[in-house]
């Protein structure tokens, strides 16, 4: 199943990971194999201290921004909420009771 760790990873294989995250296919992918009524995207680099850490500074044009965006508006369109998350947001979920 991709996007899921079914087995242990080496720690180069998890430290290859760091500031690169999944694209609008993957993200995709996830999407219809989970069917969520909600996607969040975290595009993780966005917030302005992680400019000092990683040397990256994201535009409206940066391919992170640009996938993310793709997948937030393809999700809406399907009827799903969906947003990318800067900072901090509070999600409450309570259960529906028959």
């Amino acid at each position: 199943m991709h996007g899921l760790i079914l087995q242990d990873i080496s720690k180069d294989n998890d430290q290859s990971r760091r500031l690169s995250g999944c694209d609008f296919e993957r993200g995709m992918h996830l999407v219809n194999t989970f069917h969520p009524l909600e996607v969040y995207v975290y595009a993780m680099g966005q917030e302005p201290w992680c400019e000092f850490i990683s040397s990256l500074k994201y535009t409206p044009e940066s391919n992170p921004i640009v996938q993310s965006n793709r997948l937030v508006n393809e999700c809406i369109a399907r009827g799903l909420v969906a947003e990318r998350l800067f900072g901090e947001k509070e999600i409450l979920y309570s259960k529906k009771l028959h």
